[in-house]
């Protein structure tokens, strides 16, 4: 049975993992009205450290998404930053962790879900995320039949819990029919991202990757890479719009998210990648990746150090941030 972690971040409170709660008919609950972001923190085992990477970039993000739906909180950058901080610290984690930071609308009047509200309200939850083994193995992909919402739609530059029944949808028609992941094509039928992580393509030495006008999520892995191929490898990524069948002659293909990290696409459609097997360029930029994450590597301010709390940490300790939930 999956073990939770002990204590959530709830609206100003350390609280305990189950009091994280929202009401069914609330807005974010009942239609998915809120943003959020995922954040990744990683432990290095050398220093006996904790890092988070790139909160500064994730929460600019999620003003951005907040922005475009009109949405405003009681907390501010500092403010989330210590909450995430002082979360991690009072679960005490020593591990590969998963961050989800959410912004979200609470009641409407008589329980309306479509109305404007001013009630809004944040909580964050971590929970332990170890590296997928398709890091190493790489995944299969398929071109998904569902079509990738746009920015007259859906927009996809907004990270929103009701964006992601769409990613859903392609997710769960991908392992149906035996792939690891799905690729969407947008309304113009070149490709989008995978659902939860953008995609990157090798092909004739040019890495490349769609730009933000083609139905993605502008994503803060696909900088990083893109970053350290070029200070690092001398290598620029080009933004352009990749074809479907471009994917069947690539190199090297690769998904890259918060959550996926850089995980190495070996076929696409059941047609073999380049060799078959987790590309070279793929693996140099999942080793310069790592040492960037795991602070082995100067990574421009990317990571925040925890400075987890001493393993003997107890109620007493915790009295300055545990509110009992009423």
């Amino acid at each position: 049975m999956q073990s939770n972690p002990e204590f959530s971040w709830f609206n100003g409170q350390v609280v305990p993992w189950d009091k994280c709660v929202l009401h069914a008919r609330s807005q974010a609950a009942f239609w998915g009205a809120n943003v959020f972001e995922g954040v990744r923190a990683y432990w290095n085992e050398a220093t006996g450290q904790l890092d988070v990477f790139r909160l500064q970039d994730h929460l600019t993000r999620l003003r951005a998404s907040m922005k475009c739906v009109g949405m405003q909180i009681a907390y501010s950058d500092a403010d989330l930053i210590e909450a995430t901080l002082v979360l991690l610290r009072a679960n005490q984690v020593r591990e590969d962790t998963h961050i989800v930071i959410v912004a979200y609308y609470d009641m409407g009047p008589n329980f309306d879900p479509m109305c404007h509200i001013e009630e809004t309200g944040v909580h964050i939850t971590a929970v332990p995320m170890p590296r997928s083994p398709r890091f190493e193995s790489g995944a299969s992909a398929c071109i998904s039949s569902w079509r990738r919402i746009s920015d007259d739609a859906m927009p996809p530059r907004i990270k929103t819990g009701a964006n992601y029944h769409n990613s859903r949808l392609a997710q769960h028609e991908a392992t149906r029919n035996g792939y690891d992941t799905a690729f969407f094509l947008n309304h113009r039928g070149t490709l989008a991202e995978a659902p939860g992580s953008c995609v990157m393509m090798v092909r004739g030495g040019e890495l490349c990757t769609p730009p933000g006008t083609s139905g993605v999520l502008e994503g803060i892995t696909v900088q990083s890479v893109s970053q350290l191929a070029r200070e690092t490898l001398g290598i620029e990524t080009t933004k352009r719009e990749i074809d479907r069948t471009e994917l069947y002659l690539a190199d090297e293909v690769f998904i890259a998210g918060t959550l996926s990290e850089i995980q190495p696409i070996i076929s696409v459609d059941r047609q073999v990648v380049g060799t078959g097997d987790p590309g070279p360029l793929t693996r140099k930029l999942q080793s310069l990746y790592d040492a960037s994450a795991r602070g082995a590597a100067k990574a421009d301010g990317w990571n925040l150090p925890v400075h987890a709390a001493p393993a003997n940490l107890g109620p007493q300790t915790l009295e300055a941030i545990y509110v009992p939930a009423g």
